[in-house]
C-alpha cells in the first residue's frame, strides 16, 4: 500500500506540471486514429530473470507480425528493465506514460513492483495485463484497465487445499518465506485449509538470512513435536530447494506441498534425481494433448530448443489475448479494449479459456498439480472444479 501511495503522489507532482487535459482521455482519442505500429511495453527484471517469459512474447508477436498484424498494423514493443525494483518500475511506468503512442503493457513480474506502476498507467489511460503478479491487492482498487493473465494467491491457495483434502493431507506444517509472496501464499492456503476442516498444526516463517543449520533445527523441533501429514512450503526457489534437500536428508519423506516459484526446472536440478513426493501447482502441462499445446510446444521447440515453460505459455497468451482485444474494440484505445476483455468469450489460450472477473481477475484458468518423480516432472490428471 505504501508504495501505491507513493506513486500516486509521483503522479500528482508531475501531473501538476502539466495542463488540465486528462491524460487518458488524450491517450485514448488519439489512439482511436493511430496508425502505424503498435507500441506496447515489456517490463520485467530481464537481466536476472531465468524463466522464459520473454520468449513467450517474442513467439508471439513474430507470429502475429508475419500473419500480417492487427487492423493492418505491426505490434513493436519496447522492452525495459526494471530490475525488481519499485522505484525503478514506476519511473519506467512513468517513462511510458510519457509516450503518447504507448496503449498497452506487459509486465511487471513481482507483485510489490506491478501494484506501484499500476497506479501510473491507470492515471494516465494506459492498458495493463500482468503476467506474473498473484497479489490480490493488484485488482482491489477497482482500476478499470488493470487485467491479470493469472490466478491470485488467494485461487491458488483454495486449490492447494482442495488438494490436501483429496489426498487425505488433514495434518499440515507450514513453513512460510518472509516475502509478499510467501506470506499471502501460505495466508490463503491456510484461511482454506481450516474452513475444509484441515489442522494446521506448526507454523514457522523464515527469511533470506536463515541457515541450513537453521533449517535442520526447525525441521527436527517439528519433526519431533508433531504427526503430520505433508508440508506446505511458501517461498524462493533458491532456499525452498535447501529446505527439501535438508527434509529429504533427515529422512523426512512426506509430501511437500510447494509455492509458485518452485515449479521451474531448475527445482529438478537442485533436488537431484532421488527426491519425489513434491507436489507444485502450475497453470500449464506441455504434456498436454490437446492440438493447440502440442503446436505451441512443438513451434516452441524448434524456435528455441527447448520446452517452454509456464511463464512462457502465459505471456503468449498475454500478447495473443491483447491481439483479441484490439480486434474486438476495432482500435487501440485503451478503455475500448478493456470493454473487449471484460466481456471475452470463447477465447483459449494454452493456460485454458480466458475471460475476466469485474475486477480484471483471470477467470477459468486451469491449475493442475505436477510432482516430481525420477528426476522429471510428471502432471497429475486435472480435477475439474
Amino acid at each position: 500500500m505504501i508504495y501505491r501511495l507513493l506513486s500516486l503522489l509521483m503522479i500528482l507532482f508531475l501531473s501538476s506540471c502539466l495542463g488540465p487535459d486528462d491524460p487518458a482521455e488524450l491517450r485514448a482519442v488519439r489512439a482511436e486514429k493511430a496508425t502505424g505500429d503498435i507500441l506496447i511495453g515489456a517490463v520485467a527484471p530481464w537481466a536476472s530473470l531465468d524463466v522464459m517469459l520473454w520468449e513467450g512474447i517474442e513467439m508471439a508477436v513474430e507470429e502475429i507480425n508475419v500473419a500480417g498484424g492487427i487492423l493492418d498494423r505491426r505490434i513493436r514493443i519496447i522492452k525495459r528493465d526494471d530490475k525488481d525494483i519499485v522505484r525503478k518500475g514506476v519511473i519506467i511506468a512513468q517513462e511510458y506514460a510519457e509516450n503518447p503512442d504507448m496503449v498497452a503493457i506487459i509486465g511487471h513480474y513481482e507483485s510489490f513492483v506491478t501494484m506501484s506502476a499500476s497506479v501510473v498507467y491507470q492515471y494516465y489511460g494506459i492498458l495493463l495485463l500482468s503476467t506474473a503478479a498473484t497479489a490480490p491487492e493488484l485488482t482491489r482498487e477497482g482500476f478499470s484497465l488493470i487485467f491479470r493473465m493469472v490466478p491470485d494467491d488467494t485461487i491458488y491457495g483454495k486449490k492447494l487445499a482442495k488438494f490436501c483434502l483429496k489426498h487425505r493431507y488433514k495434518r499440515i506444517l507450514v513453513f512460510q518465506q518472509i516475502t509478499p509472496a510467501g506470506r499471502d501464499l501460505a495466508n490463503a492456503f491456510v484461511i482454506a485449509a481450516l474452513e475444509m476442516g484441515i489442522e494446521i498444526l506448526y507454523r514457522q516463517e523464515y527469511d533470506f538470512f536463515t541457515t541450513e543449520n537453521d533449517f535442520q533445527r526447525l525441521l527436527l523441533r517439528a519433526n519431533e513435536r508433531y504427526r503430520f501429514d505433508a508440508i506446505l512450503l511458501t517461498g524462493q526457489l533458491a532456499q525452498s530447494g535447501t529446505f527439501i534437500d535438508i527434509a529429504r536428508e533427515m529422512g523426512i519423506e512426506k509430501p511437500i506441498i510447494g509455492g509458485l516459484d518452485l515449479e521451474r526446472a531448475e527445482l529438478l536440478e537442485m533436488v537431484g534425481p532421488k527426491v519425489s513426493n513434491i507436489f507444485l501447482p502450475t497453470t500449464f502441462n506441455p504434456d498436454s494433448a490437446e492440438k493447440r499445446v502440442r503446436r505451441f510446444v512443438e513451434a516452441f521447440k524448434r524456435r528455441y530448443g527447448k520446452v517452454p515453460d509456464t511463464q512462457a505459455a502465459q505471456a503468449y497468451d498475454t500478447v495473443h489475448t491483447l491481439a483479441y482485444a484490439i480486434k474486438q474494440a476495432g482500435c487501440t484505445a485503451p478503455p475500448k479494449m478493456a470493454e473487449a476483455l471484460y466481456s471475452v468469450k470463447g477465447l483459449e489460450g494454452m493456460t485454458g479459456p480466458i475471460s475476466f472477473d469485474a475486477q480484471g481477475n483471470r477467470l477459468g484458468t486451469n491449475i493442475a498439480i505436477k510432482v516430481i518423480k525420477n528426476g522429471r516432472f510428471e502432471y497429475l490428471p486435472y480435477e475439474d472444479e
